[in-house]
């Protein structure tokens, strides 16, 4: 495995900590998100890795710059939520922001995969595990695809993903 991946899976592994996605190491998470960007290779691999660290730790854009270069660090911060309480307001500013990007750009394209992989990840995991989060995912799918859909990068993942969501019954809320 490339040292450079296997650098950010410790180094996302350590930032996160004991948190947890589940009832599961949030490594779990990362590593699946991962794996679904292994196609679009290394680099798609290492951000996909490092997709939650900003957000969720004291990370900061520099310190990636730093570690892993700015193409990188610049990737995972387009993925990265404004610290907004309100998650229909802090999905309708990052849609914004991703649906802005250009894919010419190789950060940029890195983004939308890493994005796609991750919204994936987490679909699959609810639809088994958390109806709630399920039912949520389905309420937002169009505002996401209009934002990260591009022609032609990840339409495997985008159709197992519309698959998920679209062609599934509405799960039962938890009574």
């Amino acid at each position: 495995m490339d040292s450079r991946y296997l650098a950010a899976q410790e180094f996302a592994k350590k930032r996160h900590g004991d948190q947890k996605y589940g009832e599961l190491p949030y490594a779990v998470h990362l590593n699946t998100v991962a794996e679904l960007a292994q196609p679009f290779g290394v680099d798609a691999m290492i951000a996909a890795q490092l997709h939650d660290v900003i957000e969720d730790t004291d990370t900061n854009f520099n310190e990636l710059v730093d570690r892993f270069g700015f193409t990188i660090a610049d990737a995972v911060n387009s993925v990265t939520d404004v610290k907004l309480e309100d998650r229909a307001k802090r999905k309708l500013e990052i849609n914004q922001r991703l649906a802005a990007l250009n894919i010419e750009d190789d950060a940029a394209r890195l983004a939308l995969i890493v994005k796609v992989c991750d919204r994936l990840s987490n679909v699959r995991s609810s639809s088994k595990s958390s109806p709630r989060h399920y039912k949520m995912y389905q309420h937002e799918h169009s505002a996401f695809k209009e934002a990260v859909y591009r022609p032609n990068i990840c339409d495997d993942l985008w159709r197992e993903l519309d698959a998920l969501i679209i062609d599934q019954p509405q799960p039962e809320l938890c009574k």
